[in-house]
């Protein structure tokens, strides 16, 4: 999988709280397994938030539907 960094709202930080919104910063996509998103956050404020999981219906949530693939 290629990584993808993508626009994410803020709160993908704390993902038990709603996002009110989508979109905002960047954050790295590092990979899939099954229906699991890995990704970077360099603006999660702790190491959990920073190097993160979550399930790709929840990531879906926060993300504004804007991206850049790399290769």
């Amino acid at each position: 999988m290629s990584n993808i960094k993508g626009k994410l709202h803020k709160e993908i930080r704390r993902p038990e709280n709603p996002a009110h919104g989508k979109g905002g910063h960047l954050v790295l996509v590092t990979g899939r397994q099954g229906d699991t998103v890995h990704f970077r956050n360099p603006s999660g404020h702790t190491e959990q938030a920073r190097t993160a999981s979550l399930p790709a219906a929840e990531f879906v949530e926060f993300f504004g539907g804007r991206g850049v693939s790399l290769t």
